[in-house]
């Protein structure tokens, strides 16, 4: 398993489609399989509306722990309390950030 950190944009990417239930093409390499159809993976790294849809989900599956994962992923420790900088940086977390927070919260479901 690739570390999150190490993963590039299209690699985030496919993760967090197959977490999402698709299934990774294996005869169309870089493409997942959503039905029966394949197709390239939803850009949540870069494109801010996909990163919005993949944070809701991982919203649903646990706010407290998205919330906690999103304040490490902009770059702050959660036990040092929310402060305004904190909030503002999560206000203001990328495309990246946002699709980063949601794959530690999606790959952590027990």
């Amino acid at each position: 398993m690739i570390d999150m950190l190490d993963m590039t944009d299209q690699q985030l990417n496919m993760q967090l489609e197959i977490l999402l239930g698709a299934k990774e093409d294996r005869h169309r390499k870089g493409n997942v399989i959503k039905g029966t159809y394949s197709t390239s993976p939803k850009d949540y790294c870069t494109d801010p509306a996909a990163s919005l849809e993949v944070q809701a989900k991982a919203i649903e599956v646990g706010a407290v722990k998205y919330m906690a994962h999103l304040v490490y992923c902009t770059g702050h420790n959660y036990h040092d309390g929310l402060t305004m900088d904190t909030a503002r940086d999560m206000l203001l977390a990328t495309s990246r950030q946002r699709a980063e927070a949601a794959y530690i919260t999606l790959s952590s479901q027990d």
